[in-house]
């Protein structure tokens, strides 16, 4: 598995100050951990670190995640930033797998 940030997604990333300690987070508002009934989400400076248990390697370096999530991803990864709408996206070979990526500084203090 791939995961690639676009150089438009790493600028918005800057501006945020959020491009160390990243983690790939996996929403479910259900037990049955069916793609549909989720989504990920790219968090910076997350304290849930336990619950993280494997390492992707990105073209900004290595983030952590939920191995068990990592099924929902396809072979080729993409996050992507949209200017004009102020998104995050996150794509593969299938098309959009989550076209509002959420994007979460977990620090306290900020």
């Amino acid at each position: 598995m791939k995961l690639t940030f676009t150089d438009t997604a790493i600028e918005a990333l800057k501006k945020r100050d959020m491009t160390q300690s990243l983690s790939l987070f996996y929403y479910t508002d259900s037990d049955c951990g069916c793609p549909s009934s989720g989504i990920f989400a790219l968090r910076s400076h997350d304290d849930l670190d336990t619950i993280y248990d494997a390492i992707v390697e990105t073209n900004i370096g290595d983030i952590i995640a939920q191995k068990w999530a990592l099924v929902y991803l396809d072979t080729d990864n993409v996050i992507d930033y949209k200017e004009s709408q102020g998104t995050f996206i996150l794509k593969s070979e299938r098309g959009y797998l989550n076209m509002n990526l959420p994007v979460e500084d977990k620090r306290k203090d900020h």
